[in-house]
């Protein structure tokens, strides 16, 4: 089966458009998710998030421990975060500009299979031009809304896409309902900074309409809906939480 086949074998309900390099799953419309959303549907913005991401790729692996690269590494190998061994169904829930799902490509090899899903159309345009991998599949998603059979996903990766969904308990409870129970799931969302500087950031959120994570604020809203091995570290701006999906 090509990739394609698998997912529309996987998906809850068919496709508005399969016509193009990605399939159109997206129920109505999701409607405005504020102002840095809009910034991501559009080509500009799509592109410079391309960009940044690039080199954070083409460095992590120079920059020393002691200055944190360790967290740098931690948040572009999400193939190894998931313990990526071959063979698996993985969803890379806002897969951007496809930064990421190369290396979960390059893990999951010809037998598996990476749905790489976001909202925007520009970032899934970037994603299809430079992700040329069999394995692959793209989809217009919605993350509050996941159109894939309950259990038929096998690892998770979500970077910085939870601090833009209009309610994060409805959007844990998509990615625990399409995970089998137990199956591994790497996030990143995007941090307060600590102590003076969070009215700073606090000032940023509500101008992109969008919401920022304390310490603890997703781990522990994740260990209360029920999800185990949840670990959480800090990247700077970025928190970075893996955990089990509930059994």
């Amino acid at each position: 089966m090509t990739a394609r086949e698998r997912l529309l074998a996987l998906a809850e309900r068919p496709p508005a458009d399969a016509t193009g390099p990605w399939l159109d799953l997206v129920a109505g419309s999701p409607g405005a998710r504020g102002r840095l959303q809009d910034a991501w549907q559009s080509e500009g913005g799509a592109g410079g998030y391309d960009g940044i991401l690039a080199v954070g790729d083409r460095v992590e692996g120079l920059v020393p421990d002691l200055v944190g690269g360790a967290n740098l590494r931690a948040f572009y190998r999400v193939d190894e975060r998931l313990g990526l061994g071959g063979g698996e169904t993985v969803l890379d829930l806002a897969c951007g500009p496809g930064t990421l799902t190369r290396r979960l490509a390059r893990a999951v090899g010809r037998d598996g299979l990476v749905i790489a899903a976001d909202l925007s159309e520009p970032m899934l345009a970037r994603a299809a031009r430079s992700t040329p991998f069999a394995c692959v599949d793209f989809a217009r998603i919605d993350a509050m809304d996941l159109p894939l059979r309950d259990g038929c996903v096998d690892a998770l990766s979500c970077s910085l896409c939870l601090h833009l969904v209009p309610d994060l308990g409805t959007a844990l409870g998509e990615m625990a309902r399409v995970l089998r129970p137990g199956a591994p799931a790497a996030l990143a969302v995007p941090a307060h900074a600590p102590g003076i500087l969070r009215p700073f950031t606090e000032t940023l959120a509500r101008f992109g309409q969008a919401r920022l994570f304390g310490a603890g604020d997703l781990s522990g809203e994740m260990r209360a809906r029920g999800w185990s091995a949840v670990r959480e570290r800090s990247l700077g701006g970025i928190r970075i939480v893996d955990a089990n999906a509930p059994a």
